[in-house]
């Protein structure tokens, strides 16, 4: 066995030791009351953005910054105030106080746009957002040159950009699991693999795209968005193992916070589609 594989290991064994102790804590817990126990709950919408284009197109899920900006007036003009899933954990991990009505923002795939639309309207309404990116696409960006706002992605200078903003928060969408190929759905456990050969396949993925943006753009994420939501539980020691402290899912729910660290990885997000108003949008998502 190398000497890379035995580190996996390693790492891979404290996490999973880690979560044989929240399971023991947890269970006592409930023996002793329970919920009864649990801090007041924060109740956390999380919204899910992809592309944010200048103009109108024909996609379920490609807004125009119209839209978009449409939503965050919604929000600001009802008193919601944004944060970063990095609060959240800070929330439940050490009870740092959240806003009256938190709610995050979130764009998967780490469009261009997320930087020249993005970033300019989250700065005219004082607000934060998460971008997940998809290592992959950084590195096709890079090797066609062609910066096209409506369907370029981010490079890794223009991730550090967006991070030394004090706007956005990175996070990981996998290095080149963001697809279908060989029966494999994001993220997830592919169909006659093993568990051992799915956690080693998964963490060698993500490790490569952490190693790559803390060399390129300076950040190392701690929030996972799982492509396709396609979550897995045989996932969770391998993104513990990585330092991830929260993951997010296309489940679509509000999350309310306790001191439970899990439901950290299970986060719930309401997916935007093109075709619903702003009002309908947040009425779907509960808030109006």
């Amino acid at each position: 066995m190398s000497r890379k594989r035995n580190l996996w290991s390693r790492r891979l064994c404290l996490a999973l030791c880690a979560c044989l102790t929240a399971w023991t804590l947890s269970g006592q817990a409930l023996a002793d009351g329970g919920e009864s126990k649990e801090a007041p709950r924060a109740a956390v919408p999380i919204f899910m953005y992809h592309s944010i284009l200048g103009y109108y197109r024909d996609n379920d899920y490609c807004l125009t910054a119209e839209q978009f900006e449409g939503d965050l007036a919604w929000l600001k003009e009802h008193g919601y105030e944004t944060v970063f899933v990095s609060d959240l954990v800070a929330y439940v991990a050490q009870g740092v106080p959240l806003p009256e009505k938190p709610v995050v923002v979130t764009l998967d795939d780490g469009f261009l746009n997320s930087l020249t639309t993005v970033l300019p309207l989250l700065e005219d309404y004082d607000m934060k957002a998460v971008v997940s990116v998809v290592g992959s696409y950084t590195e096709r960006a890079i090797a066609e040159a062609d910066p096209n706002p409506n369907y370029a992605y981010l490079t890794w200078e223009d991730i550090r950009t967006l991070s030394a903003s004090g706007r956005v928060e990175i996070g990981s969408h996998t290095y080149d699991l963001h697809n279908l190929d060989g029966g494999r759905k994001g993220a997830g456990r592919a169909p006659g693999e093993t568990e051992a050969e799915y956690q080693a396949a998964l963490g060698a993925d993500l490790e490569r795209l952490q190693t790559l943006l803390k060399e390129r753009s300076g950040v190392t994420p701690t929030t996972f968005a799982y492509p396709y939501g396609a979550t897995c539980p045989e996932a969770l020691p391998v993104l513990q193992a990585l330092g991830f402290t929260a993951a997010l899912t296309c489940e679509e729910h509000i999350n309310y916070l306790t001191s439970d660290p899990a439901q950290l990885f299970s986060l719930g997000r309401f997916n935007r589609p093109a075709n619903l108003s702003t009002e309908d949008y947040m009425a779907r998502a509960g808030l109006a």
